[in-house]
């Protein structure tokens, strides 16, 4: 995968996380619970407020990790896509085509993995919605940086760069973020546990 893409791809888990730390952080300054601001509403609510309109064309995910997972590898490169597409309509149908290509892989890559020992619970995992947000405001993130550069530029070069990404690429996306998904659930569940330290 082109450089920069792949940098915004392993900065997205990242900053996920980083949002998701700073909320425990400001939860024990306002001694309010995330399970009380964020899980009160289901994972696949939470998800509806996730993705904007364009997204919404998409396959929807459950309320499971996998699921959740592969839809945000995806949604990274949507949204390089929709905004290219609004910007320079006649490039639309090549992102189209692309991005359903990429799908394509991306759903074939995650039938390995989710097969194997480290992934394979992911299916049964629930996505708190906590998470869901995390990485909704790491999305966001990268959503305004892209759009703030000049389509005329950034669009052509875009539509090139996703056309060369490969499957080693894609796998290496989707498994960076199952295991971030698959860590954040961890964490939340040991911060539940009985007997667990407050922060």
């Amino acid at each position: 995968m082109p450089y920069h893409l792949k940098t915004i791809q392993r900065r997205g888990c990242a900053a996920a996380q980083r949002v998701y730390d700073e909320r425990r952080q400001q939860e024990g300054r306002d001694g309010v619970t995330i399970r009380s601001m964020y899980l009160r509403k289901s994972t696949l609510i939470a998800l509806a407020v996730f993705f904007n309109a364009s997204a919404a064309e998409a396959q929807w995910p459950q309320d499971s990790a996998s699921d959740f997972s592969i839809f945000v590898t995806l949604q990274r490169f949507r949204t390089y896509a929709d905004h290219c597409s609004a910007e320079i309509p006649a490039l639309k149908p090549r992102f189209d085509s692309l991005i359903e290509n990429l799908r394509s892989h991306v759903q074939g890559i995650s039938k390995d993995l989710l097969a194997s020992e480290r992934f394979g619970g992911m299916r049964e995992q629930a996505v708190p919605g906590a998470i869901a947000f995390a990485f909704k405001d790491s999305l966001d993130d990268a959503r305004h940086n892209f759009q703030r550069q000049d389509a005329t530029t950034i669009c052509p070069k875009t539509l090139e760069n996703l056309g060369v990404v490969n499957d080693d690429a894609l796998k290496s996306d989707l498994t960076e973020t199952l295991a971030a998904v698959q860590t954040m659930i961890r964490n939340l569940e040991k911060e539940k546990a009985p007997g667990a330290s407050p922060n």
